[in-house]
């Protein structure tokens, strides 16, 4: 039910007998159809973090508003996606979870794969003390120790850091533990997102983008989970990355937009490894959006503000908050062509923003933690909220909604439309619209002018055909070649080979896959022939994912056709009509990546 006539938001009530608590951020909130059956479930992070007990974590799945599984996770989670990596149909999303310095992969919600993010070299002073520790003296041990105390506590590996922290009956245990151990400087991972790889079909593989505090962004690719861009967020190492937030496709140009804990903002390209600052706020941000329409960068800072800046660092318009920001999130409303922005204050207000004008918001009892949106379970607009007591709140976009900039406008634009209704009603009741006046009036035109209209209708139907066979050609013509020159794809080279002499004969098709590191998949084969000459029982084969290095090969059968009197090939058989053209197609695309012509030998007499 709503809450109110005129809100845009449907309340789902969960009742009160099984309220749901869950203690998360929106970093550790995802949805996905793990189970690949179309129903899309809820992901989070259920986070303890009790005096009594040590802090632990559980990954959570829900089938609506039902608790279907849960899974003990081994640290604390600083971010959780949900991500493709293959187009292999059916497609099985796989879950990333960033803990420490490490992401572990699940896939149908069991162990997939881990990545540990690469280690950064050690202080040469570390690396001296480390290597005289285990050799000399306990007595030598407090002078050693008091070189590493002058070292920037940062810079030091963690069991540097936790020798420091230990007394000194503890060292000597500690150190004849760790003494093989390498010494090397792993940054823990703070924030993590999706960038997608291309974006022609609706879900395509994404590649990882990963923060670390150490001031590190890597990139992974997501069939081997390789790194494929890493770059440093300034040139100091101050500035510890908290926010992110990306937008554009690897294979063409992207854009990383990374908040500090300082206040800074920094903007990285493809093709550069160093972050550009941006901006620099005199407080720490709450939230970070880089808003793919209109490419502006849109931050919320401590000091109740709500900003937005172009990418060269340029304000373009600011509101005042009544109370300080907690958490952001975009809302992409495709059907409506908008994107809007929730804010949600502290006190339990969550406002929407249409650019620089409030447009919608509502209240809830506590302040709210975390919020998602998306498309769950079989609804587009589902937007969840979890307060920070743990409480869940469910509300779904009304398929009528209207967001409007100035409320009392709205208002009185809404009343005169209805006042001006009311009077041509009163006027004429029995008024025919202007549609289906304009309706009857062609009718008539096309009883009269019967042959006429059906000339009209045939050559607009011929053309319609001549455009589409033209089209075709030139599809075919621009990809006369044995090698894909796609560069969204992994590219690939198609060979033939004919046996035989005839008049059965065997064509030999081998696909290889130039690419050193991209799987080729999808991919299907279409034989085409003049049906005079030639006859095939299979003309189209799908092929199974072709790897980098192992080539792939199928055959197909052609008869010739001859005539059944004498034997003999027909005497219409030319060497232009003679030819199989071969097709290899992408599912889901119209074009072909390759278009080859085979000519075919002359096939012998079958006496």
């Amino acid at each position: 039910m709503a809450t109110a006539l005129t809100s845009n938001w449907l309340h789902v009530d969960i009742g009160e007998e099984t309220p749901l608590l869950l203690s998360t951020l929106s970093s550790c909130m995802t949805l996905s159809d793990v189970q690949c059956d179309g129903y899309v479930r809820l992901l989070a992070a259920d986070i303890s973090l009790e005096d009594d007990d040590e802090p632990s974590a559980k990954l959570k799945v829900f089938r609506g508003l039902k608790l279907k599984q849960e899974q003990s996770l081994p640290g604390i989670p600083t971010a959780i996606e949900s991500l493709y990596i293959d187009e292999t149909e059916p497609k099985t999303p796989v879950i990333a979870v960033a803990i420490a310095e490490s992401v572990l992969f699940y896939r149908h919600m069991k162990p997939y794969f881990k990545y540990t993010v690469p280690a950064l070299d050690a202080e040469e002073l570390e690396l001296e003390v480390w290597r005289k520790l285990p050799v000399m003296k306990a007595e030598t041990h407090d002078e050693l120790l008091q070189l590493l105390k002058d070292v920037d506590h940062a810079k030091l590996s963690r069991k540097t850091q936790r020798l420091l922290q230990l007394s000194g009956e503890e060292r000597e245990s500690f150190i004849e533990t760790h003494k093989d151990s390498p010494v090397g400087r792993v940054g823990n991972i703070v924030a993590m997102c999706c960038l997608k790889r291309v974006s022609s079909s609706p879900n395509p593989p994404s590649h990882l983008v990963l923060a670390t505090d150490t001031g590190r962004v890597f990139v992974l690719e997501p069939q081997g989970f390789n790194l494929v861009y890493q770059a440093r967020t300034c040139s100091y190492e101050t500035a510890v990355p908290s926010l992110i937030s990306v937008h554009g496709t690897y294979e063409t140009d992207f854009c990383i937009v990374v908040g500090t804990r300082n206040g800074g903002v920094y903007l990285l390209r493809k093709a550069n490894n160093e972050g550009q600052e941006i901006l620099k706020m005199s407080t720490a941000l709450t939230g970070l959006l880089l808003l793919p329409v209109d490419q502006t960068i849109v931050v919320t800072a401590m000091e109740q503000r709500y900003l937005c800046y172009s990418k060269r660092g340029k304000l373009l318009y600011q509101v005042q908050l009544e109370a300080q920001p907690v958490c952001i999130l975009p809302l992409m409303l495709a059907h409506l062509g908008l994107t809007l922005v929730a804010v949600a204050l502290q006190g339990g207000v969550v406002k929407f923003f249409l650019q620089r004008y409030l447009v919608d918001e509502f209240v809830l009892p506590e302040t709210v933690a975390a919020m998602l949106y998306g498309r769950m379970g079989m609804e587009d607009h589902v937007l969840t909220l979890t307060t920070t007591s743990g409480e869940m709140f469910i509300k779904i976009l009304r398929r009528v909604t209207r967001f409007e900039t100035d409320v009392v406008a709205a208002a009185a634009a809404a009343n005169k439309s209805a006042t001006k209704s009311q009077c041509i009603a009163d006027v004429s009741i029995l008024d025919k619209p202007k549609k289906s006046s304009i309706f009857v009036e062609q009718a008539a035109r096309e009883k009269l002018k019967a042959k006429a209209s059906y000339g009209s209708f045939q050559v607009e139907l011929w053309r319609l055909r001549h455009t589409a066979a033209r089209a075709t050609i030139d599809a075919i013509n621009s990809s006369e070649s044995t090698i894909s020159g796609d560069l969204t794809h992994a590219p690939v080279k198609l060979s033939a080979e004919v046996c035989g002499s005839g008049p059965a004969f065997r064509l030999y098709l081998t696909v290889q896959n130039l690419s050193t590191f991209k799987m080729a998949s999808n991919l299907v084969v279409l034989l085409h022939a003049d049906r005079r000459h030639y006859t095939m029982s299979q003309s189209m084969a799908r092929l199974p994912s072709v790897l980098p290095g192992i080539p792939l090969r199928v055959d197909f059968e052609v008869v010739a056709v001859l005539d059944p009197l004498d034997k003999l090939p027909p005497g219409s058989l030319t060497p232009d009509n003679s030819q199989i053209r071969v097709m290899l197609l992408k599912t889901g695309q119209s074009k072909p990546l390759i278009a080859a012509a085979v000519a075919m030998p002359q096939s012998e007499a079958a006496f």
